[in-house]
């Protein structure tokens, strides 16, 4: 039988010229970007129900 080594976690890789733009950080949080869409899911979410698997 094979021992299953933990492996340490590791950082996601983004590309090399990957840069995160701080001035960006929550900038968007109060603005409801596709609520129409959130909208209808949870209705959809509310009269049918969660699917079984």
């Amino acid at each position: 039988m094979k021992t299953v080594q933990k492996t340490k976690t590791r950082k996601k890789r983004q590309p090399k010229d990957y840069k995160v733009n701080p001035s960006l950080q929550g900038k968007y949080d109060d603005q409801p970007l596709f609520q129409d869409k959130v909208n209808r899911a949870n209705h959809i979410l509310k009269t049918v129900g969660i699917p079984k698997f």
